[in-house]
């Protein structure tokens, strides 16, 4: 029940009512592969090998090759997120509380589908860059194409999230910010988010309730992976509803999302450790 909202009673009250500041959430949906209507709890993406061509004789026979199909289970759960508000309370303010609740609901929900694929990454990556006593930096940035190069991962569909702690720390490298180098202005712009830098789409992560990027005594987990090396599994998107509740004579706000995530392909997910305690 919104307890608070007798805060806000007053003969004049400005009708645009400020959200406090949040993550609107879904800034991760359109970096992974994601399969949608799933029916039942769990699903599978499959991962598939490869096979080697190799000299053959004349008139031999060839070797038969097994490229391994590999099947790899996302978990979907249930989510909510819900409140209420007095229909007569409702009527002491001059704005739809009940839009604004809406909409934070759908911003919850928002959240928790990043969180679900930020979980879905820790502890699944396959290489780790450690922090080496260094926020993010260029040199980790060429480490992580590197990697990207080594294992052959396609350059379209490249990202990258981290902090925006991590974020100051790179606008301090010339290689981000000099048109010298770059023509992305950074600097005109005071961000990288969804900006292509070095063939990666940067998403920057803001502060979380549900969690965020992990980090332990200043040292956040940062990530790059490809877009088919992650998948989304979704039951049921997000979807609002508003209800009356007779008894309590209350307007129910809810949200509603069934989903899971599971990384496929961990050749294609790198960790990039930062020390955030370090700024240029």
């Amino acid at each position: 029940m919104s307890l608070t909202l007798t805060n806000t009673q007053q003969t004049e009250f400005d009708a645009m009512v400020k959200a406090e500041y949040y993550s609107r959430g879904f800034l991760l949906r359109d970096s992974v592969y994601t399969k949608k209507d799933v029916i039942g709890r769990f699903e599978q993406f499959r991962k598939v090998g490869y096979i080697t061509a190799n000299q053959v004789a004349f008139q031999n026979t060839i070797a038969i090759q097994d490229p391994n199909f590999q099947a790899v289970t996302a978990t979907l759960e249930k989510y909510a997120a819900g409140c209420a508000v007095d229909e007569i309370q409702d009527l002491t303010v001059n704005f739809s509380s009940k839009e604004e609740l809406a909409m934070l609901v759908a911003m919850a929900i928002g959240r928790r589908s990043d969180q679900i694929l930020i979980d879905a990454i820790n502890g699944s990556a396959g290489t780790t860059i450690a922090n080496g006593g260094t926020n993010m930096s260029y040199a980790k940035l060429r480490n992580v194409v590197q990697l990207f190069e080594e294992n052959a991962v396609p350059i379209e569909h490249r990202f990258m999230a981290m902090s925006g702690n991590n974020l100051r720390a790179l606008l301090a490298a010339d290689q981000i910010i000099s048109r010298f180098y770059t023509s992305n202005d950074a600097v005109v712009h005071g961000t990288l988010n969804n900006r292509d830098l070095l063939g990666m789409n940067i998403r920057i992560i803001p502060t979380m309730i549900e969690g965020g990027l992990p980090i332990a005594a200043n040292i956040r987990e940062c990530y790059a992976w490809h877009w088919r090396a992650v998948g989304m599994a979704i039951g049921q998107d997000l979807r609002t509803e508003v209800n009356y509740l007779p008894r309590e004579t209350s307007w129910f706000i809810n949200g509603l999302f069934f989903a899971g995530a599971a990384v496929i392909d961990n050749r294609g997910v790198y960790q990039i450790d930062c020390d955030e305690s370090v700024n240029p």
